[in-house]
């Protein structure tokens, strides 16, 4: 959350800045914003998983007027469930999700170092850190895209897996976009154009962060699997 709250206060700060906050440059709105860009898969990794029970529980605190029991003719038959697709293993899972988040951190980590020199408030020294991020998050799209599904994986698990390595990777362009348009930022373009186009790759950036840890956790429920960061948790 700490992430999303610095992302909107700082397009807040690049439209109008606010005096309360010290904040005398659009630039150094954008900063605020660049980074919390890269701690979005991070931070949705440290979400906990929603109690169910404590879910179901709430209706029961009201008691209810007891109702007569159904017929047993009434009551309708269990369908029978229906058989897993996947023969993914959990060693398989997690392997391929390591690889990836590998691949995230690479460009992560970079937009992270280039989001704290920009803060610093100095271009001239922040415009190779941006431009290293860059190509650091190209190289990060490209490792994931190369990063293999699991033969073992079939029907919805493998569809679930090739999502989510779609959002993964989608993730790394935008951020490789957005850092190509900070530095043109850095380098004197700040035409309104230029400026929504930056904060509509960061926004975007930021959802797909989110999409690419969620599309991972929608293929580990597909395969019966769990997360490592939830089982890590248990």
């Amino acid at each position: 959350m700490a992430s999303l709250a610095a992302f909107v206060l700082g397009v807040v700060n690049v439209i109008k800045p606010q005096g309360w906050m010290r904040v005398r440059k659009r630039l150094v709105g954008l900063l605020i914003v660049l980074g919390s860009l890269g701690s979005c898969v991070a931070g949705a990794a440290m979400l906990p998983l929603p109690d169910v029970e404590a879910t179901q529980a709430a209706p029961k605190a009201e008691k209810a007027a007891p109702k007569p029991p159904r017929k047993v003719a009434d009551r309708p038959e269990k369908a029978p469930p229906a058989p897993k697709t996947g023969g993914l293993t959990q060693a398989e899972f997690d392997g391929m999700w390591a690889g990836v988040k590998t691949q995230m951190e690479r460009c992560d980590a970079p937009v992270r170092r280039a989001g704290e020199v920009v803060g610093t408030g100095n271009t001239y020294a922040a415009f190779r850190p941006v431009k290293a991020a860059s190509d650091a998050c190209r190289e990060a799209w490209l490792g994931i895209d190369r990063i293999e599904i699991p033969r073992s994986a079939k029907g919805e698990v493998k569809k679930a897996l090739r999502d989510a390595r779609e959002r993964c990777s989608t993730a790394a362009i935008v951020k490789k976009e957005a850092m190509d348009r900070m530095a043109k930022v850095l380098d004197g373009d700040q035409k309104p154009s230029t400026m929504a186009a930056l904060q509509d790759s960061l926004k975007r950036g930021t959802d797909l962060s989110t999409g690419c840890w969620l599309g991972f956790l929608a293929a580990a429920t597909a395969a019966d699997l769990e997360m490592p960061e939830f089982k890590d948790a248990n």
